[in-house]
């Protein structure tokens, strides 16, 4: 457990350093310290040991060899899988004999669209990076060690949505297209910029009417999954390995009840949000917006109980939720024992399922190149 205490508190001091020096006319100090931050994380994620994160030892060395193996563009079109992925693994192999230079590629490429976007965040939203660095490294960073293809897309279109806010469309729908080669479950994220643009409707009456729809939406997708996915499959949407796995048959379904603290789960986070919402602790719009991404999260989380593993489609969602939400923990309106509660709630969610559990076997920490045992 020691080494990611470690590099939580790294992260913390390099990334409050550059939240503080960013407005400042030191900004080079908060460029730096990004820097630095991002070449601690590469290095410790892509320098650990296989078997620390489920799929490392899944697909990174198939992914790896395939690669060594392409003779022409043909080739590399004709593979059956995620070409974004091949691609990375292609630019690894080219500079080196070992699969390890694939993880330190993967995490490289997460780091530097999660801390671009950071920036493009702080920029336009005011957001705080040390806020919201902390909330990644509880909630998301041990994620990246296991799940590195749908956090490669989960990484680049949070960049993405960054210049859709900014009005940059072309370049949010090229970064959108661009995610489906590493993820086909990526185009959930297009959720994200219809949310965006109901929580910023003037018309309070009609965003309520199209924020209703939704949810219901939502709702009906959830309670007729397996049939949407049926669909989806038939229409070579999603791919027959992702059909077969999380398919109303798959070794996967969950036939067991909700559970109290599961329902606890789903309610704490809408409802800390909606206190906030209460308190106007910031400015409407952008309440409503992390009001609407919690709801979403908490209803694609319903799928948990129907397959195990496919919740995980709640990320792309979540991902960006966790990215405002430092907007309630930064404000002096928020009550301080609330948002101490909220990030021990965090924390204990992380100890359950990484330390107690066990989740993505990514506990314990090793690595050869780095002499931790």
């Amino acid at each position: 457990m020691e080494p990611y205490i470690f590099i939580l508190i790294i992260n913390l001091i390099l990334s409050y350093i550059a939240n503080i020096y960013y407005d400042k006319k030191f900004k080079l100090v908060s460029i730096l310290s990004i820097s630095i931050l991002v070449l601690v994380n590469v290095i410790f994620s892509g320098c650990r040991d296989f078997g620390v994160g489920i799929d490392t030892t899944v697909y990174i060395d198939s992914f790896f060899n395939v690669a060594q193996s392409l003779g022409s563009v043909k080739d590399f079109f004709e593979f059956d899988g995620d070409k974004g992925f091949l691609l990375l693994a292609y630019l690894a192999s080219s500079f080196s004999n070992d699969s390890q230079s694939l993880l330190i590629v993967t995490e490289l490429f997460i780091q530097i669209f999660f801390y671009l976007a950071l920036w493009q965040y702080k920029k336009v939203e005011n957001i705080s990076m040390f806020v919201a660095t902390a909330l990644f490294c509880i909630i998301f960073y041990c994620h990246t060690l296991n799940l590195m293809r749908q956090f490669c897309a989960i990484s680049m279109l949070t960049f993405a949505f960054s210049l859709f806010i900014q009005g940059k469309k072309i370049s949010y729908v090229i970064l959108q297209v661009l995610a489906f080669f590493f993820h086909s479950t990526s185009l959930v994220f297009i959720f994200v910029p219809i949310l965006w643009i109901i929580s910023n409707m003037e018309d309070v009456r009609k965003r309520n009417i199209y924020s209703a729809l939704l949810v219901i939406s939502l709702l009906v997708f959830v309670s007729f999954y397996f049939s949407f996915l049926t669909m989806l499959g038939n229409m070579d949407i999603v791919s027959d390995v992702y059909s077969d796995r999380y398919g109303e048959n798959s070794e996967f379904t969950r036939k067991s009840g909700y559970g109290l603290m599961n329902i606890f789960s789903l309610i704490y986070p809408v409802a800390f949000v909606v206190y906030a919402k209460v308190k106007k602790v910031t400015e409407n719009k952008a309440l409503f917006f992390i009001l609407l991404l919690s709801i979403s999260v908490s209803i694609f989380l319903l799928l948990a109980f129907k397959i195990t593993f496919v919740d995980r489609i709640s990320f792309y969602l979540s991902f960006i939720m966790f990215i405002f939400l430092p907007k309630i923990f930064s404000s002096n309106k928020m009550n301080v024992a609330i948002k101490t509660v909220m990030f021990i709630l965090y924390f204990s969610n992380w100890y359950s399922v990484y330390i107690v559990h066990h989740g993505g076997d990514i506990y314990p920490y090793k690595s050869k190149i780095l002499n931790v045992r």
